[in-house]
């Protein structure tokens, strides 16, 4: 997918997309409501607080909210294909793998590649990110990051990589050499992001997922409306 497609999809070249832990119903609804408030260009659920099934069933109760919010999810519980084949019939525009299987050793990606075919056997033509050099999967050597990014552009809508942990920050360099692989192609940052560090990342990401950075506490699922409005604004702001 080229920056063109992001630009069609969202209306700008840099996305702020919150991810939401939902805890429960009444504490996720409240924290997408901060996200729309503070015109973020959509939301991810996933599934830490509800099973894979609870947040399918969310997701269709926040689309007869918010109709026109584009709603990604993460099934953390499900290979990359499973998830899309569990999302069929629901309001779900984006589907995050942390892993998206790339082999950074090899050119011909056969599995980071099921994910493509899925999509055009189940005729849906929603955008993939997938998990490249993330955190607790197989490590990416520091050599390998650019290949792997390269390898990876076929294979998915936005490339995402992250921190070391949740709620950490990811080093510079290795953002930098994952961007000279991926070139035009977009490039997702999760974990460690907040409105104190965003201007480091925003030469080289495209896509922002954040939670640790503009909630109350880890994983506690409540955003605060400031630190959102705060993110999204200089996200949105940004020009090269």
């Amino acid at each position: 997918m080229s920056k063109e497609k992001l630009i069609q999809t969202f209306g700008r070249s840099k996305v702020f997309l919150p991810v939401i832990h939902p805890v429960s119903k009444e504490i996720a609804l409240d924290s997408i409501k901060v996200a729309v408030d503070a015109k973020a260009d959509g939301i991810f659920l996933i599934n830490q607080g509800m099973s894979s099934k609870e947040v399918l069933m969310l997701s269709d109760e926040v689309n007869r909210t918010y109709p026109d919010l584009w709603i990604g999810v993460n099934l953390l519980d499900s290979h990359p294909v499973g998830m899309l084949q569990h999302s069929m019939g629901h309001p779900i525009k984006g589907v995050w793998a942390d892993n998206a299987e790339v082999d950074e050793y090899a050119e011909e990606q056969t599995l980071a590649s099921c994910f493509k075919t899925a999509t055009r056997v189940n005729h849906w033509n929603g955008l993939y990110f997938g998990g490249v050099a993330f955190k607790y999967q197989r490590p990416v050597l520091d050599e390998n990051l650019g290949k792997a990014a390269k390898y990876a552009v076929p294979c998915m809508d936005v490339i995402m990589t992250s921190g070391p942990g949740t709620g950490m920050q990811s080093d510079v360099q290795k953002v930098q050499l994952m961007k000279e692989g991926a070139g035009e192609h977009p490039l997702g940052l999760a974990s460690g992001v907040s409105p104190e560090n965003i201007s480091t990342f925003l030469p080289y990401v495209d896509v922002f997922l954040v939670a640790s950075g503009i909630e109350t506490s880890r994983y506690s699922g409540i955003l605060i409306p400031e630190r959102t409005q705060s993110l999204s604004e200089a996200i949105h702001s940004y020009h090269v």
